[in-house]
């Protein structure tokens, strides 16, 4: 079984350019009934799940749309609200400073032929960090079904055809015929 990753990525190539793949990204935005929010720079945007449905874990997903030899690529990187993210990685920062100073104090009592107890602690911290990262893949697997939902969104967004003539084409009176491709994401 693979190690799951603490920010999950996934690419779908896109057979428009780089402007129309950014242009159907922004429709996720900028219609009124799309369930999404999200912010657009350029070529990146950030889509999330809206203020009412979203909670501690909800993920945001980092969109980059690229040139590709045909077409364009929309590469896409989950994370938690920015705020988890920093607090998690404080902590990482927290526990390696004390893991720093516990070992070089504990290697000082060694040299004085003192008990070095410092050492001790150096179970305790990895356990610690150890707890923190199996709390990240909780708080991960709480958010699938949202990660899937953002996910679905984009896939169904780039792969969006419209028909000028629906009569042959089999499509909706809407003329629009969605398409979702087989894109690998996460380690389900």
């Amino acid at each position: 079984m693979p190690l799951a990753r603490m920010r999950p990525t996934f690419e779908i190539p896109s057979p428009h350019p780089v402007d129309a793949s950014v242009a159907r990204l922004r429709s996720l935005v900028d219609e009124g009934d799309h369930p999404l929010d999200g912010r657009i720079a350029g070529t990146h945007l950030m889509l999330v799940i809206p203020p009412a449905r979203r909670h501690f874990w909800s993920p945001w997903l980092h969109l980059e749309v690229y040139e590709a030899a045909e077409g364009s690529s929309v590469q896409g990187r989950f994370s938690p609200n920015p705020s988890v993210w920093t607090g998690i990685m404080l902590a990482y920062i927290a526990l390696c400073t004390l893991i720093f100073f516990a070992s070089i104090f504990g290697f000082a009592q060694l040299i004085m032929q003192r008990s070095p107890w410092a050492l001790s602690l150096l179970p305790v911290f990895l356990i610690v960090g150890g707890l923190i990262y199996w709390g990240s893949l909780v708080g991960q697997k709480l958010a699938n079904d949202q990660m899937h939902e953002l996910h679905d969104a984009v896939a169904g967004a780039i792969a969006r055809v419209s028909a000028p003539d629906t009569e042959h084409t089999g499509l909706g009176e809407d003329g629009v015929h969605t398409v979702l491709p087989e894109v690998p994401l996460l380690n389900d």
